[in-house]
C-alpha cells in the first residue's frame, strides 16, 4: 500500500510558481502605469478567477468575463501598491470574497455539495486542487496559518465528498487529516511510511482517500467545462488592456508605501 508523492493533488509546479519573478517584474511595470504589463500579469490568474465566479454560480461565459473585468478593474485602481506577487494575490483574494456574498449556484450530483462551500473553501479549491499554489501562496493570500491549512484542505474535501469525519473516532479523525497531507505531498517520507502502518488498520479511513480521489476526476471534469474559449479570452484581454489605459490609480503616500512593504493591508482596509 503505497500513498507517497505520485498521489498528491499537486505534484506538478503551477504555471504562476514557474514564473513568479516574471510576473513580479509585470506587476511592478504595472503599478508604474503600464496597463499592458498588469494585464500579461493578471492573464496568469484569469483561470482561478473564472473558476471562482463559475462557482458562485456565473456559469455563462460572458457573465464571468464581465464579473472579471470589474475585479481586475478595482485592482488595477490600486496597482501601484502592488511590489510583490503576493501582494496582488492577497487583493485579488478580498476582492473575491467581497463578490461572494451574492452566490446563486445551484448544481445537482455529483457536484450538489459544492453548493454549500464558503468563500474561504471555494478559494482553497480553485488556488490548490485546480491551480496548484503552493501552502505559502496559500498563506499569504487567506492568512490562514501554515498549521491550519491542513486541516483546511482536510475539511474542504470532507465537504465536497460528503465525508463525514464527525462519525469517526477522535483518532481516526487526526488520521484523516494526516492522510489529506500525504496526499497533498506535505508529509516527508519518514512519516508518511509511519501514516501508511497506521492506515492499514482503519478501513474508516481509507474510505475518506478513496471518495476524494474518485471525486478528483468528477472536479476534473467540471474543470474542463468551466474553460473559457481562447479566442474569446483573447478579445477579454485586449480589451481590458484598452479599458484600463482611461482608468485612474491610486497612489500611496510614502507612509503607505512603507506600511505595504511589511503587509499588504492599506487595501485590506479600503
Amino acid at each position: 500500500m503505497t500513498f507517497l508523492k505520485s498521489t498528491a493533488s499537486n505534484s506538478a509546479a503551477s504555471p504562476i510558481s514557474l514564473n513568479r519573478s516574471k510576473i513580479r517584474s509585470l506587476f511592478r511595470k504595472g503599478g508604474a502605469g503600464n496597463a499592458s504589463a498588469f494585464v500579461q500579469a493578471t492573464s496568469y490568474y484569469l483561470d482561478l478567477i473564472s473558476e471562482y465566479f463559475y462557482l458562485l454560480g456565473y456559469t455563462e461565459p460572458s457573465d464571468r468575463l464581465s464579473e472579471i473585468e470589474a475585479t481586475l478593474f478595482e485592482c488595477w485602481r490600486y496597482a501601484p501598491y502592488i511590489r510583490r506577487v503576493s501582494d496582488f494575490e492577497r487583493f485579488l483574494e478580498i476582492q473575491l470574497e467581497k463578490r461572494s456574498k451574492d452566490r446563486f449556484l445551484d448544481m445537482p450530483e455529483p457536484h450538489a455539495h459544492l453548493n454549500h462551500l464558503n468563500h474561504q473553501q471555494r478559494f482553497l479549491l480553485v488556488a490548490r486542487v485546480y491551480q496548484g499554489w503552493t501552502y505559502r501562496s496559500l498563506h499569504l493570500a487567506t492568512r490562514i496559518k501554515k498549521p491550519d491549512l491542513g486541516q483546511a484542505l482536510s475539511d474542504l474535501k470532507c465537504l465536497v465528498t460528503g465525508f463525514k469525519p464527525q462519525l469517526l473516532k477522535t483518532q481516526e479523525q487526526v488520521l484523516v487529516i494526516r492522510l489529506s497531507q500525504l496526499m497533498e505531498g506535505e508529509l516527508k517520507t519518514r512519516n508518511a511510511r509511519a501514516l501508511e502502518k497506521d492506515l492499514a488498520k482503519h478501513f474508516h479511513v481509507l474510505q475518506f482517500k478513496a471518495q476524494w480521489l474518485g471525486y478528483r476526476c468528477e472536479l476534473a471534469e467540471l474543470k474542463v467545462k468551466m474553460s473559457i474559449d481562447p479566442e474569446q479570452l483573447e478579445k477579454f484581454k485586449n480589451s481590458l488592456n484598452d479599458k484600463l489605459k482611461s482608468l485612474p490609480v491610486e497612489r500611496p503616500k510614502f507612509r503607505e508605501s512603507v506600511l505595504n512593504q511589511i503587509s499588504f493591508m492599506r487595501v485590506h482596509s479600503s
